[in-house]
Formats: C-alpha cells, structure tokens, sequence
C-alpha cells in the first residue's frame, strides 16, 4: 500500500446497484461507538471514524473505490502526513493486492470527494476487506472533530471495477449522518426589541446554546427573569425549560409602561448561567425603529463545497427564516445559495427561496429578501439582493462586467461587497460606487476592508452578515470549525468566530422598502452579534451623512451596549482621533474636532470586554476652516498598544503554553511562530482562551491567538495584529 497522492484525476460517479458491503463507525473518545445507516451523532464530539467495505464483487487493477460526502464534513482536510496532526488518515487493508490511497487535496472547500482507494497491482477479489480510517490516533494523533447540527449530511461509497474511471454506487452505499446538539447548555441568550414604546406589547426570545453555540435542544431547566427598573408588565419571573421547547422559549406579551432604558436579567443557577438581555429604550413616539438582520447568509443550493447540497431542515431556506424569526429575533433576513442557482439544471433551488420568501413575508413583523452570491473572479465576489420578487435569477456571471452591466445599475438591487472567499478588490477591479460593506462576517472582523473602501472614495453604508454556512443564522459568535482567513499561512483552518454578526437599520417601519430606503440612505451600523444601541451624530447629523460646514465638526456618541464597553474609539480616515474606556455599559461622549481636515470621514468602533464589536458608517464632513496638515502623529486606526513581551510574565495563560506549542508543532511549521507569549486568559462570548501573541513568518507580523482549551479537542483562531477587530486582509 502507498499513501500521500492527492485525488486528482478525472471521475464519473452514477447511480448503481453494484454489490459490496458499506459500513461507518464513529468511534468517540469518551462514550459508545456509533454505527449504522444512519449514525446520530453530538457536535463537537471527538474521536475515530472508521469507513469499512468488503469487497463482494471483483476489481481489477486501476479500480478502486471512491468515497464523497454530501452535506457534511468529516474534517476540513484530511491528512496522512503528520501522525500526531489532527484529522490523520490510515487505510488498513486485508487483501493480496497492492492498494494505493489517495486522499482529495480539495476537501476543505471545493469538492465532495473524501478519498479514492485504487487498485495499483493484482485484484480484489470477494471477501476482501478495506478499511479508511479518519483520526487514527494510533500514532499520538488527537483524532476527528464532529461538525455542528447543520452536518444532517451522507457519506456515499462507489466503485469502478475496471479501471476506466466510471463509479457507479454500492446498492448499500450510502450511510446518513445525523448531528444533535451537545447536551450540556453553556450560554443563555435573551433578545428583545431595540426600541419599544410604551403600552406596546412585544416578545422577548431566550435561548439556551450548548459550547459550539447550537441551539442546546436538550435543555431542560429553570431560568428566572428580573427586571430591575420595573418599567415591565407581562414578564414572568421564570420560564421553565422542556422537552417542548427545544431550547427555545419565546415571551410574547411583555409590555413596557414609561419611557426608560430597560436590561432584563435572565439567570439558572442549576446550571451556573446567566445574562442581560440586549438594551431596551422605550421611547414615546421614536423618530424610527432599530431593526436587526442579515443581508448575507447561505442555505440549500451551492454544491461547489459539497455542504450545501441538500435540503435538510436546518439547511432549507425555510429552515433558514425559522432561525432568523426564533433564536435570533432579527426583523429580517436574505438567506440564499451561495452560487447563482442554475435555473436550467436546478429550477427547485431558486423556486425554494421563492417559496420561503412568500411564506415568511409579514410586513410589520418580518421581512424576506431574495439573494444569492456572485464570484465574478477579478474584483472579489459580491452578494446579489433584490429588494422586491424576482421572477427569474441569471445563473451565472462569467465577469464582473457582467454582474455590473446586469444589476449595477438597478436601485432595487444591492451589490455587497464583503470578506468571504473572494474579498472585494478595487485594486483590481475599480468600481465607481458601492453602495453597502460588509466590516464583520463568520470569518471574522474585516475593517480593512472599510478601509480599503474609504481609500477607494467610496462612501458606502457599513453592515455586518454571517456568511453564514454551517452554523445557525445569527447564532452568538462561536469558536466555529475552520472558519478563518488563516488558511494559506496554517496546514488547517482556524476557528474565527463561525456565525454571530448582524446589521442594525434605522428605519421608520419594519417593512421591505422602508428597511430598503435606510440602508440606502446609509442609516446602518454594524456589530459582531451584539444588539448594542449605537447612535453617532456630527452637527447634529446622523450617520451616513454627508455635512459641509463652517464650524469645526462636533460629535456625540451614544452607546448602549449590551456588556460593558472595554473601548471606543473615533476614526477619522485612517487615524484615531480619539479614544476612550468606559468600563460600563453605557456611554454618551461628546467630542470637537480641534484640528479638523478639509475632507474626512469619521466612523466609531465600540468593543466590549466580552469581545463583541460595533461599528458606525462613517459621516463624510468637508469643513471649510479645516487646516492642511497630515495626520502623521496620530496613531494609526489599527494600532494596538504596545506590550513588552519580556516582562508579561507571569500570568495565567502560561499553564496553556505547552498545549499550544505541541499543538502547533503537530498540526503546523513551528518556526513561523516567532516570540509566542502568553498573554493572559480572555472570557469572551466564544467561550474562555487562553490569549497569546507571537510574530508570524519572515516578515514577523504580529498576530494574536485565541486558545480556547474547553473543548474536547481545543480550537485555535488567530487574528492579524494585537487586536482583533480585523486589521488587515488575513484571505
């Protein structure tokens, strides 16, 4: 047997009967083994998958057999190079022939293929047995991680008996996976309106996630409520969890009674959890509405990644809506495929999001929009969102002037730019308008790119979106499997954060063009996930704005926030002008441009000690008393305080010091990590790390890890720089 080739050949698979015998056991390393057709698995659970066939039927050389997955992932990348690497691959043969195994270099992200098995000498003849084994751990490896509940995907096993490269399926060749969540709820999340106004009733939404941040279905528990302003009538003073709930418990009926500023605390102290519910303003008569949702998330339709290929109920774009109305109360939502859908080939992936669409639009209540992703190759992908129906959807783009001459053009139509696979490029690709930026997705913070926009002259209305593929819409921000931006620098994908950011709208109603008109009109900011109240004016001008004045700009900044606020900081085009630490959680600041620039734009970034992040669209001002001097002295806007890396020492993240360095010499090239100190331990919404800088590669960047070691098989995300608000392009 030879090992390390890559799946690179051509192959057909089709449908079969062909006899042979198919079987897959998920062995876990705490609990019994698993197996069967249809194998119910925990998220986040570790250990050894092991994919068994026995050969009933002869295959001569230059066969084999060829396993795909379907909806799931068995890893990010597989590997058969690094025996104590994670994810390691053995193949156990009992059979006179001379068996190769080649492993899909592709399998992170681009095609469903697992692996092939072929025949280089002999043949396999009937009782012949072959074993793939996925996390072999025989050899010091951690193991195989289990993905989240969104993994309801197949594992199908095919053969070609004569070398010609036509597989056709075993007639019991496909075994099904099933996901739940893990048992053991580690947060509390409570959701209520932004503003509400008095004698009007609304719903609270209180949700129980287990650690990989998946709805804890299992939760069964007592959560008491308290609110300690007494302005609420309606609010129980516990709400008990069962069976029924499935972790979900929505309050309807809760009614504000005066005006005020209202924070709900939620506690059960069975099992040690607790939390505030996002800020409340009760408002007489408000200007407009703080509505939250997401323009950019995935559901049933992309097969280019073998994840999204089948309707599954968390998958489906019904599916898809049921999560942005019940876990994570948004007022909207556009989940779509992640490619343009072929209408020709797959009428029913579109007519699904049509369907999903006419069924959850509620105006006042909830508000659809169609979507689907474009990857126009030079210039970086964009997110395609129609305000109103749209009958018909092009199937493709070859280019981006093509995507430019079919939507640019149309004002019901928005072309986002975001950070995903192909981040948007105008290096590249020099667009005259973009009209929305994505600064925060499940890859993580990317200011950079409202940054790189502002650099461009373009004056867009900031958002953040999910992206969200694997996890729940709009779930908290997770350690979520390979979600980062790290991966042509690592072996294997970091976390990042997985799922959690939403865009905030002012608008003066929830319904489809009045949210429309907001984000067109630039009344928007971003978060990472947290619903903190964000309210940035200059000359009494909200964000978004456009000002020309003669007086030297004033600005108020307004947040109430939903932790307390570690920082904020003012940024007037590259440069902080300003910053601030409340340490609390709310914050009003008023500040005067003393030395204001002819031209500038002025954005705030809020953080929060819990790692959650918001962001303003900037206020473009052009000030006629504005002198000519650079901005040389002020620090940059990605400018992280400076550490003395030598006399950091000691504190409480240097127990973790040898994991991650075992870790890291296991899974990646050690010498490009330069200098990794232990920082100190981070309790944050993705859970508690262990915080470390280093300098990566030549260059010696700095970067900071998070390693979050309460998990089965700790997780790692690295960010670019000492902070972590995303401060350069990490693709």
């Amino acid at each position: 047997m030879t090992t390390g080739t890559p799946t690179t050949l051509p192959y057909r698979v089709r449908g079969g009967n062909e006899p042979g015998s198919f079987a897959v056991t998920f062995h876990p390393a705490d609990g019994p083994s698993v197996s069967g057709p249809d194998l119910l698995l925990t998220a986040g659970a570790v250990g050894t998958w092991e994919l068994r066939l026995t050969v009933e039927a002869p295959v001569a050389a230059g066969g084999g057999f060829f396993f795909e997955r379907y909806g799931f992932l068995l890893s990010h990348s597989i590997q058969d190079t690094r025996p104590r690497g994670r994810d390691f691959v053995t193949l156990r043969a009992r059979t006179d022939a001379r068996v190769r195994l080649e492993l899909n270099e592709l399998n992170q992200a681009n095609s469903p293929p697992i692996a092939r098995i072929v025949v280089e000498h002999g043949t396999l003849v009937p009782g012949d047995q072959l074993c793939l084994v996925v996390g072999d751990t025989s050899r010091g490896g951690p193991g195989s991680e289990v993905y989240d509940v969104a993994c309801q995907g197949r594992i199908v096993l095919s053969v070609d008996r004569s070398g010609s490269l036509a597989y056709r399926q075993l007639r019991d060749g496909e075994i099904r996976i099933h996901v739940q969540s893990d048992p053991q709820p580690t947060l509390l999340r409570l959701l209520g309106p932004s503003i509400a106004q008095p004698g009007e009733p609304f719903a609270l939404h209180l949700t129980a996630y287990d650690r990989n941040h998946n709805v804890c279905t299992q939760y069964a528990g007592a959560v008491a409520l308290r609110d300690e302003t007494a302005l609420l009538t309606g609010l129980p003073s516990h709400i008990q969890f069962g069976p029924e709930n499935a972790g979900l418990a929505i309050i309807e009926g809760v009614n504000a009674q005066a005006p005020g500023l209202i924070r709900v605390k939620a506690h059960d102290r069975e099992h040690g959890l607790s939390t505030l519910s996002n800020p409340i303003l009760v408002q007489s008569n408000p200007e407009s509405l703080l509505l939250w949702g997401d323009l950019h998330s995935h559901s049933w339709g992309d097969v280019s990644m073998g994840l999204m290929d089948d309707p599954t109920p968390i998958l489906h774009p019904s599916g898809r809506h049921a999560q942005a109305r019940g876990q994570a109360r948004l007022d909207f939502a556009a989940p779509g495929p992640m490619a343009p859908p072929d209408q020709t080939h797959r009428p029913a992936v579109w007519e699904a999001h049509q369907a999903a669409y006419r069924a959850n639009d509620e105006p006042g209540t909830y508000v659809p929009y169609l979507a689907a992703e474009a990857h126009p190759g030079v210039g970086g992908d964009r997110n395609v969102i129609f305000r109103d129906w749209e009958e018909r959807h092009a199937p493709a783009w070859a280019d981006m002037d093509d995507l430019l001459e079919t939507y640019g053009d149309r004002q019901d139509v928005l072309l986002e730019a975001h950070v995903g696979g192909g981040p948007a490029d105008w290096e590249a690709y020099p667009t005259t308008h973009e009209p929305v930026v994505e600064v925060a997705s499940g890859h993580g913070s990317a200011e950079w790119l409202l940054q790189r926009a502002l650099h461009h002259g373009h004056r867009p209305a900031v958002i953040a979106s999910g992206d969200t593929h694997l996890p729940l819409l709009a779930a908290p921000m997770a350690a979520h499997l390979f979600r980062g931006r790290f991966g042509s620098h690592l072996n294997i994908r970091d976390c990042a954060i997985g799922c959690g950011p939403v865009a905030a709208v002012r608008a003066p109603r929830c319904e489809r063009h009045a949210i429309w008109d907001a984000v067109m009109s630039r009344r928007t900011y971003a978060t990472t996930g947290a619903r903190i109240i964000l309210d940035v004016q200059a000359n009494g001008r909200p964000a978004g704005s456009e000002i020309e004045t003669e007086d030297k700009p004033r600005l108020t900044i307004t947040a109430h926030a939903c932790g307390p606020i570690e920082r904020i900081d003012l940024i007037r085009d590259d440069r902080t002008l300003a910053a601030w630490r409340p340490k609390a959680l709310d914050a009003t600041l008023d500040f005067e441009d003393s030395s204001p620039l002819p031209e500038a734009a002025y954005y705030v970034r809020v953080r929060q000690f819990d790692g959650e992040y918001a962001w303003s669209t900037p206020i473009w001002i052009s000030c006629s008393v504005g002198g000519s001097g650079a901005d040389a002295d002020l620090p940059a806007w990605n400018q992280h305080d400076p550490v003395d890396l030598a006399a950091i020492r000691p504190n409480d993240a240097e127990p973790y010091e040898d994991h991650l360095l075992d870790y890291l010499a296991a899974n990646e090239n050690l010498d490009l990590f330069h200098d990794l100190t232990p920082i100190h331990i981070v309790n944050e919404v993705p859970g508690r790390a262990a915080l470390f800088y280093a300098f990566l590669g030549k260059s010696r960047e700095p970067i900071s890890i998070r390693w979050y070691f309460d998990f089965p098989m700790p997780r790692l995300r690295l960010d670019w720089g000492w902070r972590d608000f995303g401060t350069r392009d990490g693709g």
